[in-house]
Order: C-alpha cells, then structure tokens, then sequence
C-alpha cells in the first residue's frame, strides 16, 4: 500500500462541477481526513449538450477553476494531484483540446477516465469509512453528464453500468419551464424507467448509496423545510431529523415526492433565494429529483444514504492501495 505522509489532492471535471478535495487517508487504508474541499459550478455539459463542444468562455472559466484549484493543493504540500474527466469532459468533440490546455497551464495531466471506471471509483469513494459487510451494497453517482450504477461488496466490484441519465443531461433534454411542469418530470421519470428496465442489477441490496451534488443538494433542501415546518425537530447537533433520521443524511421516497412537489410549485430563482441554493444547482434539482425517484422504483429501495464522498475518494483510495496501476485496478473492479 502507497504510503504518504503528505496529503493527496484529486480533482473531479465534471459535467456540472469541477471539484477539489485534499485529504490524508488512515493508517489501514480505509478510510479519509479531510484538509481541504472546493467546488466550483462550471457546467461545461451545457455547452456539450448544446453544441458537442465545450465553448470558449465555458472552457476558460475550467481553467481558470483548475489553476486555482491546483494552486490551492499546492499551498498543502500535497504527494500528488489526481486530475480525472468524466463525461463531460469525454463526450466533448474537443475535449483533446481540452485537455492539452489543461497540461500546458498546470501541468497536470487529465485522465479521461471510462464509465466502468467511474462507476468503480465512485463505489470505493461512496462506501469508504462504512463498517465492512459480506451483503451486496449499491451505490448510485448522480452526475452532470451520467448515472452510476454500481453494486458490490466491501472493495470488490459485482456489477456496474454507466449511462447517460445525468442531473444537467436529462435537463437539457426534457426541461423547457420554469418551474418545470408535471409532463417534463413525468418523461424525465420514463427516460430512466426506460433505460434501466433491461438491465439486471444483483438486487436486493443492504443499502443503496447516493453520491453527486445534486442529491446531496437534495436531502440539504429536505433538512431546510423540514425546520421550516417542524423547528422541534432539531437535534442537539443541529442536524435536522425525523424519526431518528437524519435528513442530511436519508432520503425517502415520501421526502422525496414531497420535494417534487415543492419543486414543481417553486422556479429555481424562487428556490435559490428562498433556500439559499445556487442558481444553477437549483435549476438541476427537477431533473435530479425525477432520476433519484425512478432509481428508486427500478432498485426497490424505499431509502438513500446520501453520501458526499465518491469519485475524489475512490481515486485517493486506488492510489493508495495500488499506486500507478489505480485506473487498471478501476477497470477491472477487483479493489483490494
């Protein structure tokens, strides 16, 4: 195992974020600290999904965004910068382009990486730091750009898909109102009905796992109401819980109609000011919630444990346990 006194940096180029995070990994290898944590909505799958190019002014605000965010690993004295695009960065006619620029201005190199490996990474991350089990965990990577569909055990991948079913995708491609209407929910919900339903996941599962910022932006939302409508239910942590559930950290099928419905009856600017969401985060929260509750359907799963780690972490921990070789270890799923 690759062992490092220095911090490690990854850094996620997404379809909707450009994510930084710096973190020690434990003596055994299982789990993270954090030092470090930097996101930046860029939304380069717009333009991708728009024109099948990232444009000039979207692709010079990523640079600017990964200099500084470099930059800012580097005031930590880090061992390595792990630099990963998704799809993106890979769907795009010039992500070469891209890339090159990228390595010539901070001379780190991008590794385009595939969706099995995505979904691999994004099931190390999700489900690192939990206690190990023999049951079959599924981990569900919400992007911009795609779904990550991953079951598994403790580190060893069973079955994945990567699909083209992303919060900002789906968007581009059903939503036209603002607030969006029930007829474009309801198709975002058959597109994903459609794509999953000849698939065959190993089901049932211990838990389903959910990563992504839209759906961590999600259960903050349901938290948010929640003390609008219940101020007692307040823990003496802070955290907003109902039933002994932390709603920062659950989501529910019922949480989750409710908050289809406050969205369909809310636009995003009215959701961004009244809730103090980003403008542009808030605009993917229709088509988020729509995916996450057909997943749902398609799993049988009445719960999400939402999680903030996964692609970032995975990475750190690939690298960690296996070094150089970490997006082979990624391509086949064995972990370690």
């Amino acid at each position: 195992m690759h062992s490092a006194t220095k911090p490690l940096a990854a850094i996620d180029i997404g379809a909707n974020t450009i994510h930084l995070v710096v973190v020690r990994i434990s003596h055994d290898g299982t789990d993270i600290d954090y030092v470090d944590d930097e996101l930046e909505l860029v939304r380069l799958g717009a333009d991708v999904s728009a024109t099948g190019a990232i444009g000039a002014e979207r692709m010079e605000r990523a640079l600017l965004t990964i200099r500084n965010q470099v930059a800012t690993a580097n005031t930590h004295h880090v061992a390595a910068i792990l630099a990963i695009g998704t799809e993106g960065v890979r769907a795009a006619t010039n992500s070469r382009e891209f890339l090159d620029k990228v390595r010539a201005e901070t001379g780190v190199e991008v590794e385009l990486v595939t969706g099995d490996q995505e979904a691999a990474l994004t099931f190390w991350g999700g489900t690192s730091g939990l206690k190990p089990s023999l049951s079959r965990r599924a981990v569900l990577d919400l992007g911009g750009g795609s779904l990550e569909l991953v079951v598994g055990v403790n580190t060893r991948v069973l079955w994945r898909r990567s699909l083209a079913l992303g919060s900002g995708s789906m968007y581009n491609r059903y939503v036209r109102s603002d607030p969006s209407t029930p007829s474009e929910l309801h198709a975002i919900e058959r597109g994903v009905h459609d794509a999953l339903s000849p698939l065959n996941p190993p089901l049932p599962v211990k838990e389903v796992i959910v990563c992504g910022g839209t759906a961590t932006t999600l259960a903050w939302l349901a938290g948010k109401v929640l003390q609008d409508v219940h101020p007692a239910s307040r823990s003496p942590d802070g955290k907003i819980t109902v039933n002994g559930m932390r709603r920062t950290r659950y989501l529910t099928r019922e949480r989750l109609e409710w908050l289809r419905a406050l969205i369909l009856a809310c636009s995003s600017a009215e959701l961004s000011r009244r809730y103090d969401i980003e403008p542009g985060r808030a605009q993917l929260l229709a088509s988020g919630v729509a995916i996450l509750i057909a997943t749902m359907e398609q799993l049988d799963a009445d719960t999400l444990h939402i999680r903030k780690r996964g692609i970032r972490e995975g990475a750190l921990l690939a690298f960690t346990h296996v070094g150089e070789d970490w997006l082979d270890n990624a391509a086949q799923g064995t972990g370690w």
